[in-house]
């Protein structure tokens, strides 16, 4: 009786609590996301318990599972539980969109490719709010008719994101073209019941992900005032110009015209989202094909699945084309189109007069003209690293949705700006010795290099832990094979064959039950750092485009090290592996 009271008792406490910080409205959010989400996870916890920890537990009792029928049983999970996760998020907005995005982004496999799929749209196609209530946040910021500022205005949003939507209007003094990003007047108020709801969720479920949650929380929460956004895009843009980037674009911003609610910048015309462009050319690969666009996706994930098994016997990294590759391939399909359309040109102004004109137009636009993918992630993954160890000001969130792409230029349009973090000196000098540590630890790591010296690696194991341990990385056990393992995956490969016959989530889950991360209040800002390089990485491996980020930024980091005056004794540590 008294458990049974003392549980009535609290139960009453926290719907008060729950009522007075949230409302009803957050209270019946949260019940609506946990009546779906509690039992996914559950059956998601079931189904790992029995098949894979009581073999290991108990294995006279229960045989193990073959990791085909594993596959299986998971996979039917995912049929399961798929469209009641995508329609509760679409359901309930706010944080859910943003979650979405996470989702279908998908930074690092975290999650099945078969859910990536499916929450495609949050990434830039969610509801867009009516006309009136748009109409009412521009007039409201501006403190005048629309009119006034506008000469015109397409009320169909060209996108819809978590906290906003974006709208296309000319400016009525100069007649510009604009993007006009108006904020929905309920995403702060329900930010916060999300928020709790979710992280509740990951402290059960995903402890490992608890201290990376808090961190985004607390950045996502900055996204509330455009202000600030529109004080972030005009600084990285200034870098990047000042850099002389010229394969990235980042919009001008009318700062006059920017309020809480309210930003206004210049359109990146003609571009397209990037993950549009990249869901248009898997179409057309499939047309070419004679088959659908799922099939084509599935023979993909199939043969990529089937080279990283045979890479693992092997020991060498699955194939994937090159930057020159690609260009070489780009102008002959270049040329082919452009063939097409001069002999339908030449021939409806010869004999067609005679015999009838021809429209070709179909076989010109069939030719496909691929995307650069090799050049498109080394530029997106170097632009990353220089805001980050040169500029200390970044992007924390560039998911693909927030990536244009030009496909007269081949450049990318980098947008929303919501989530710009920024670093001390010591932290980018801090990063930059990392960078250079890990880099270097790879020529004596064994899965690496099989010929591997063990007291170079074993002396680079040491070095990487005490780094870490200087900058304030923090596990249960501080254990140095921890921090030197987080630090290879985190600042070097997180592709399939580093982790092999893991996933990410696997060596994730195993991490956590080894020496779990501790606090992250002195390193906060390698979440952010993470999150945006997983999520450039992870983006290169659905283009079978692996990266390892060390060697990527090597270049940068060695820059940061000189003009600190640290460059020398950072190598001679190196150097000092192999003594």
């Amino acid at each position: 009786m008294l458990v049974a009271g003392g549980s009535v008792a609290g139960g009453a406490y926290a719907y008060k609590w729950a009522r007075d910080e949230l409302g009803d409205d957050g209270i019946i959010r949260i019940w609506t996301y946990d009546k779906v989400a509690l039992p996914a996870i559950c059956d998601y916890k079931i189904c790992e318990f029995r098949n894979e920890k009581l073999p290991k537990l108990l294995p006279m009792l229960f045989a193990e599972v073959p990791e085909a029928e594993l596959t299986k049983r998971y996979a039917a999970l995912h049929h399961k539980w798929k469209q009641p996760l995508y329609d509760v998020f679409m359901q309930l907005g706010g944080f859910y969109y943003k979650s979405g995005q996470k989702v279908a982004s998908n930074m690092g496999g975290y999650v099945p490719s078969i859910y990536q799929e499916l929450f495609q749209p949050f990434l830039n196609d969610i509801p867009a709010r009516d006309e009136a209530s748009v109409r009412a946040v521009i007039e409201e910021e501006l403190g005048r008719p629309m009119e006034d500022v506008f000469s015109s205005f397409t009320w169909r949003p060209i996108g819809c994101a978590s906290i906003g939507q974006a709208h296309r209007a000319t400016l009525r003094k100069s007649g510009e073209r604009v993007v006009v990003k108006v904020q929905n007047p309920e995403a702060e108020r329900t930010f916060k019941g999300d928020v709790l709801c979710l992280r509740v969720l990951v402290d059960i479920f995903l402890p490992q992900l608890s201290p990376a949650f808090a961190e985004i929380e607390k950045q996502f929460a900055t996204e509330f005032d455009y202000r600030g956004e529109c004080a972030n895009a005009q600084e990285v843009r200034s870098n990047l110009i000042k850099a002389g980037f010229s394969s990235v674009v980042v919009p001008a911003v009318h700062a006059e015209l920017c309020s809480k609610r309210l930003m206004v910048m210049q359109e990146i015309h003609p571009s397209i989202p990037l993950h549009t462009a990249l869901d248009q050319q898997a179409e057309k690969l499939a047309r070419s094909r004679g088959i659908s666009k799922a099939a084509f996706i599935e023979a993909e994930k199939a043969r990529v699945e089937e080279e990283t098994r045979v890479a693992a016997r092997t020991g060498r990294l699955q194939r994937q084309l090159s930057m020159n590759t690609y260009d070489r391939y780009i102008r002959v399909q270049r040329t082919r189109r452009t063939a097409w359309r001069a002999w339908q040109h030449t021939f409806n102004g010869t004999l067609g007069w005679l015999v009838g004109k021809y429209d070709m137009s179909e076989a010109a636009d069939s030719v496909i003209v691929p995307i650069n993918a090799a050049k498109m992630i080394s530029d997106l993954l170097y632009v990353t690293g220089h805001e980050v160890l040169i500029d200390g000001c970044f992007n924390a969130d560039p998911h693909p949705g927030n990536i244009l792409y030009l496909a007269d230029t081949q450049q990318l349009g980098l947008i929303d700006y919501g989530q710009v973090k920024r670093l001390t000196d010591a932290q980018r000098v801090g990063l930059a010795t990392s960078v250079l540590l890990v880099a270097a630890a790879f020529s004596h790591e064994p899965r690496e290099n099989p010929k591997a010296d063990p007291t170079a690696h074993e002396r680079a194991r040491a070095s990487i832990a005490a780094h870490s341990i200087r900058m304030g990385m923090k596990t249960e056990r501080m254990l140095p094979e921890t921090l030197y393992e987080m630090n290879m995956t985190y600042f070097g490969r997180m592709d399939p064959l580093w982790f092999y016959p893991k996933n990410l989530i696997q060596w994730s889950d195993a991490i956590q039950k080894k020496d779990a991360l501790g606090n992250l209040d002195e390193i906060d800002f390698l979440v952010m750092v993470n999150t945006a390089s997983m999520m450039i990485r992870g983006l290169g491996e659905m283009l079978q485009q692996s990266r390892n980020l060390a060697t990527a930024w090597k270049p940068l980091a060695e820059q940061v090290l000189r003009d600190a005056g640290k460059l020398g004794e950072v190598e001679a540590e190196i150097a000092s592996w192999t003594k």
